[in-house]
C-alpha cells in the first residue's frame, strides 16, 4: 500500500496510536472476565472493524484434524454462525491453507464463500488472518469492506493480527473453560451416581439382612416346635433355601451396583477400601473377618490398586456365597517390588484336582484377572479345611501392553436383560467394550456387518424377526450368524431346557455357552476366552450339551424309584422328609437324589424344580 493510500486509510479509520491503544485496552478488559465465547468474539470483531474503517466481520474456530471450521460469531454480515464447513471453502479455508494473512480486492474472488447472495453483492475488499495458539491454527478472523475505495494491504494485516492474538486467547480460554465445566459436570454426575448406588445398596442390604434374620429365627423356632415332623422339616428346608437365596441376591446386587460405580476405590486408599470389604463380609456373611497389613506401603498406580481391590472383592463374595466359612483372614503384604494379597477361609474347601477350574468359575475368573495384571496367583484348598488365595502383584509389570478392548455385541430379546448384561460385562471386565445390542437375529446380523464385533453374546432362543420374541426361527441365531460371517466368535446364553439349542449351537461353531444364571465375572470370562479363540462351557451347560448331543435328545431314563424321589424333590422336600414318606433310609435317598440330578443335568433342587416348571409350561402351550 502506498504512503498516501495508507494515510487515507488511517485517516478514515481514525487509526492513531491512541486509538490503537484504546482498542487493545478495551479488548484486554473484555478478556479479563468473559468466558461466554460469542459475545466476547463479537466485541473483538467490533474493535477490529472500527479500527480498519469497516462495518462487517466474522471469526471462525478451526479443527484441522477434522478438516473443518465453525462459524463462531459475525457482525454486520450473515455468515451462517454455528454452521460447520470444510477447510476447502471460504475465506477461512484460504487463510488456513496459507497459514498467513490473506486479502482480496473483491469478495467475489473468494472460492466457496458462505455470505448470502443478497449481501455478497454489497461486499468489496476482504482480509483475513489466522488465529494461532501454541503453534497451531485454531481459527481465523475476517473483516469485510463495503467501500470500493478501501483496499487492504500488509499494514492492515499487521493491525488485524494484533487483535487476532486476543481472539485466539479468547477461543483457547473459552475452550479450556468449557472443558473444565464439562469435567466438573461429569465428576458431579459420577459422584451423584455413586451416592445413589450406595444408597440403593445400603437400602437393599438392610432389607435382605432383616429378611435373613427373620428366616433364621423362624428356622430356629421350628426346630424347637412340636408337630408333624415331615411338615416341620419341609418348612425348615424352605426357610434355609430362602435365607441362602437372600444372601446370594445381596452378593450379586453388590457386585452389580459396585461395578457400575465410577471407581471401585472412590478416592480411598487401598487399605481403607479393603477394610470396607472386610466389614461387608463380616456384616452380611456373619463371618469373623480379620484384616492385617505388613510392610511399608510403596507408591502404586491406580490401576494396580483397582485390580487388587477387585480380586479381594471377588474372593470375599465367593466366600460369603459358597464357602460356609466361619472366619476369614484378609492380608496385604507390602514388599520391595510388589504387593501381595492373602485371602484365607476355614470353609468347606474343595479338591483342586477334581475339576475346580470348571465348577468354581469365580475362582477361575479371579485367577485370570490377576494374571492379566502380571500377578502370580496360588489357590490352595482341601475339602473340609478351607481355601487360601495368594496373589502377588509386581509394581513394575514386565512387557505390559495396552491391548485393544474386546468389542462385544449383545443379542438378547428382552430389553432389561440386554441392559443388565451390558452392565455386568462392563463392571466385571474393563477390557470389554459393549458396541451395542440387538433384539432379533436379523438385527444381530445387520449389527455384525456394520459394527464388526469381536464377540457376539447371543440368547440361543433369540427370535428371527421383530414381533416374535422368544420364538426361535427355523435356524438358530448361531447358524445364521456363522453362516454369513464364518470367522465370528459367538457365545450362547441358555436356560434350563435348552439342551437341543446348546447342541445345535455347538455344532454350528459357537465358541461356548453360558447359563442365564451366570454372574458378571463368568460372562466376562466366557467372552474373553471366545475372543482369544478358545471355547468355554459352564458346568450346567456341559451337562445340557451331553443330553442334547444324544440322537433323540432325551434324558437318561429314570427308574421308578428315581421318578418318585424326583417328584418329591421338585416339591421342595428335604432328604429326611423324602425318606420318611418313601420309608427309606436317608443314605438311600441321598443316593437316589444324586442319580436324579446327574441324569437330569440339574445343578441343584432349585434348578430341578425350574426344569419341571418349564416342562409343565411347554405342555400347557
Amino acid at each position: 500500500m502506498s504512503a498516501d493510500r495508507l494515510a487515507t486509510g488511517l485517516e478514515r479509520s481514525g487509526d492513531s496510536p491512541a486509538a490503537r491503544a484504546a482498542g487493545l485496552i478495551a479488548v484486554a478488559e473484555d478478556l479479563a472476565g468473559e468466558f461466554s465465547l460469542r459475545p466476547l468474539l463479537e466485541r473483538i470483531l467490533l474493535r477490529c472493524t472500527e479500527l480498519l474503517g469497516c462495518t462487517a466481520g466474522s471469526i471462525c474456530s478451526v479443527d484441522e484434524a477434522a478438516g473443518t471450521y465453525r462459524k463462531e460469531a459475525d457482525i454486520g454480515v450473515a455468515c451462517q454462525s454455528g454452521q460447520v464447513f470444510p477447510l476447502t471453502e471460504g475465506m477461512t479455508g484460504v487463510v488456513v491453507t496459507r497459514r498467513a494473512p490473506v486479502w482480496f480486492d473483491r469478495y467475489d474472488q473468494v472460492r466457496g464463500g458462505h455470505v448470502a447472495p443478497a449481501e455478497r453483492a454489497t461486499l468489496c475488499g476482504v482480509i483475513g488472518v489466522p488465529l494461532e495458539w501454541r503453534g497451531r491454527v485454531i481459527g481465523a478472523c475476517v473483516v469485510f469492506s463495503r467501500d470500493e475505495r478501501r483496499v487492504f494491504g500488509p499494514d492492515d494485516a499487521e493491525l488485524l493480527e494484533l487483535f487476532a492474538r486476543h481472539a485466539a486467547i479468547a477461543l483457547a480460554t473459552a475452550r479450556m473453560h468449557e472443558a473444565a465445566e464439562e469435567r466438573a459436570r461429569a465428576e458431579a454426575a459420577a459422584a451423584e451416581r455413586d451416592r445413589l448406588l450406595g444408597e440403593v445398596h445400603d437400602s437393599l442390604a438392610r432389607r435382605l439382612v432383616s429378611i435373613r434374620v427373620h428366616l433364621d429365627s423362624a428356622e430356629s423356632e421350628l426346630g424347637d416346635a412340636s408337630g408333624q415332623a415331615a411338615d416341620l422339616s419341609r418348612a425348615a428346608a424352605r426357610l434355609r433355601q430362602a435365607s441362602g437365596e437372600a444372601r446370594d441376591a445381596l452378593a450379586e446386587a453388590r457386585l452389580t451396583l459396585l461395578g457400575m460405580s465410577s471407581s471401585p476405590l472412590n478416592g480411598q486408599a487401598l487399605e481403607a477400601a479393603l477394610e470396607a470389604e472386610a466389614a461387608w463380609a463380616q456384616s452380611i456373611g456373619g463371618l469373623e473377618v480379620r484384616f492385617v497389613t505388613a510392610g511399608t506401603p510403596a507408591p502404586a498406580d491406580g490401576l494396580l490398586a483397582h485390580e487388587v481391590l477387585l480380586v479381594a472383592r471377588e474372593a470375599l463374595t465367593n466366600i460369603v456365597r459358597h464357602a460356609r466359612a466361619r472366619s476369614v483372614r484378609l492380608g496385604l503384604l507390602h514388599e520391595a517390588g510388589s504387593v501381595t494379597l492373602l485371602v484365607q477361609d476355614d470353609g468347606e474347601g474343595f479338591d483342586p484336582t477334581a475339576g475346580w477350574q470348571g465348577e468354581h468359575f469365580g475362582l477361575r475368573a479371579l485367577s485370570e484377572r490377576a494374571r492379566r495384571m502380571g500377578a502370580t496367583i496360588e489357590v490352595d484348598s482341601l475339602a473340609g479345611w478351607g481355601t487360601r488365595i495368594r496373589a502377588r502383584f509386581p509394581y513394575q509389570r514386565r512387557g505390559e501392553q495396552h491391548a485393544p478392548r474386546l468389542r462385544v455385541l449383545i443379542a438378547v430379546g428382552r430389553p432389561l436383560l440386554r441392559a443388565g448384561i451390558a452392565q455386568l460385562l462392563s463392571g466385571a471386565e474393563p477390557g470389554i467394550e459393549v458396541l451395542g445390542d440387538a433384539a432379533t437375529t436379523a438385527e444381530a446380523l445387520t449389527a455384525c456387518r456394520e459394527l464388526r464385533p469381536d464377540v457376539v453374546l447371543a440368547d440361543l432362543g433369540l427370535s428371527a424377526a421383530a414381533g416374535a420374541a422368544g420364538t426361535p426361527g427355523a435356524e438358530g441365531v448361531t447358524d445364521v450368524l456363522l453362516g454369513q460371517l464364518p470367522g465370528l466368535a459367538v457365545v450362547g446364553l441358555c436356560e434350563v431346557g435348552d439342551e437341543k439349542l446348546v447342541a445345535s449351537a455347538m455344532r454350528a461353531g459357537a465358541r461356548g455357552c453360558v447359563d442365564m444364571g451366570a454372574d458378571g465375572p463368568e460372562l466376562a470370562r466366557a467372552v474373553v476366552e471366545a475372543g482369544r479363540g478358545q471355547a468355554i462351557l459352564s458346568g450346567p451347560v456341559l451337562a445340557r450339551l451331553h443330553r442334547g448331543l444324544r440322537e433323540d435328545g432325551a434324558e437318561q431314563p429314570l427308574t421308578e424309584r428315581e421318578r418318585q424321589v424326583r417328584s418329591l424333590m421338585e416339591q421342595g422336600l428335604p432328604d429326611k422328609a423324602i425318606a420318611e414318606q418313601l420309608v427309606l433310609s436317608i443314605k438311600t435317598v441321598e443316593k437316589y437324589a444324586g442319580a436324579v440330578l446327574r441324569k437330569t443335568g440339574a445343578r441343584n433342587r432349585t434348578e430341578l424344580a425350574a426344569q419341571a416348571s418349564r416342562a409343565r409350561a411347554r405342555t400347557a402351550r
